[in-house]
């Protein structure tokens, strides 16, 4: 089945489409269900063979393949990438939350938010840079936050990868304006400091809700970027610590020897301003669960507190945890302290479990 029918509620492959997450030049991407496993992923279709130019067709082939080189915690995954009739399919993960553009459309971030937004996408810039990937086209709708707030860089359809010239495309720019910079304009040669900069539009947007260059047209625009110093954040944004926006206006530098010159060292940069700690709601539930579990550790029995061998517990409680997480160890000593065989043991484990899928994996795991 051609994906150019594709509607909710129909399959390609093993996917079912549930819901229309966006569309652009190159395709669309769809929220999909695997009808095998149940698990939620995103499917990204490049538009048909026929309607879709060979650049295109190449941008998306080369997103495939850098994303099978990356594996990073922020850094959305590829699943998967297959032909569906005439189009080609990628399957990768799907977060759960809203792009980084719609909360900044919202309004601007507090400060301690939007540096820890930033540090996470530079963590994961680090990470390609050292993979030999340069993003190129780094910007608010790139960068996905979960509902736990876990930064996810997304669309690396115009990336390069070192020593690979495919799509250095001469006297042509690839990205988007705003957020493009100023050697990308010139279409020179680009390096990780190209990112930095978009980074530092974009941390410059957050904090102050607006872009750094502006202008009424295109010319004026890439005019801007190339010779126009913006007004620096605080200026625009008192809350913003001078400290800060010293770290945001060299990242903007014109010149990228006068930039930070690696993703670690801006991170650094932010990592040492004197700026309160943002707590994320993956933080608080971490801690809440940390805390759950020491108080319940206080009340339960030890691992292997009666005849249970030890290492055997361990074992089960670590195939418990996949599961159910941490609280794993506090459930496995409190059962082990009242089974009085393995079968039963296992029983009064599974239950814990609310998958019935996941409940029979785990149950198959218990030792012959």
């Amino acid at each position: 089945m051609s994906t150019k029918n594709l509607e909710i509620g129909s399959t390609v492959g093993d996917y079912k489409i549930l819901a229309v997450l966006g569309r652009g030049g190159m395709g669309r991407v769809f929220k999909v269900q695997n009808i095998i496993s149940d698990r939620v992923e995103a499917l990204k279709s490049l538009l048909p063979y026929h309607d879709s130019s060979p650049e295109l067709t190449d941008r998306f082939i080369r997103e495939i393949k850098v994303l099978a080189k990356l594996d990073h915690g922020n850094i959305t995954s590829l699943r998967t990438a297959f032909r569906a009739g005439e189009e080609l399919v990628m399957i990768f993960e799907y977060v759960e939350g809203s792009s980084l553009d719609r909360k900044i459309k919202a309004g601007k971030l507090e400060v301690p938010k939007a540096v820890h937004y930033t540090c996470q996408a530079l963590d994961a810039l680090s990470y390609a840079h050292h993979s030999g990937v340069f993003h190129r086209d780094v910007k608010p709708s790139n960068i996905l936050i979960s509902r736990s707030d876990i930064v996810k860089i997304t669309d690396f359809g115009i990336a390069s990868l070192v020593g690979d010239p495919g799509l250095t495309l001469t006297g042509r720019t690839l990205g988007t304006l705003y957020y493009m910079s100023p050697e990308q304009i010139k279409a020179e040669p680009l390096d990780a400091r190209s990112d930095l900069y978009s980074v530092g539009v974009t941390l410059y947007e957050m904090v102050t809700g607006t872009v750094p260059v502006q202008g009424e047209s295109y010319y004026a625009i890439l005019r801007a970027h190339l010779e126009k110093r913006p007004m620096p954040a605080t200026k625009l944004a008192p809350e913003v610590p001078e400290e800060l926006s010293i770290v945001i206006d060299k990242s903007l530098e014109k010149d990228p020897r006068n930039r930070f010159q690696s993703a670690d060292e801006f991170r650094g940069a932010l990592q040492s301003l004197n700026i309160p700690k943002y707590t994320s709601s993956s933080d608080i539930a971490t801690a809440t669960i940390e805390a759950a579990v020491a108080a319940a550790e206080l009340k339960t029995p030890p691992l292997g507190s009666k005849s249970w061998d030890s290492a055997m517990l361990e074992n089960v409680r670590k195939h418990l945890a996949a599961y159910i997480g941490p609280m794993a160890k506090v459930i496995v000593g409190r059962a082990a302290a009242k089974a009085s065989s393995l079968e039963e043991l296992y029983d009064m484990l599974a239950k814990e479990i609310p998958s019935a899928r996941d409940r029979e994996k785990f149950l198959q795991s218990m030792p012959l």
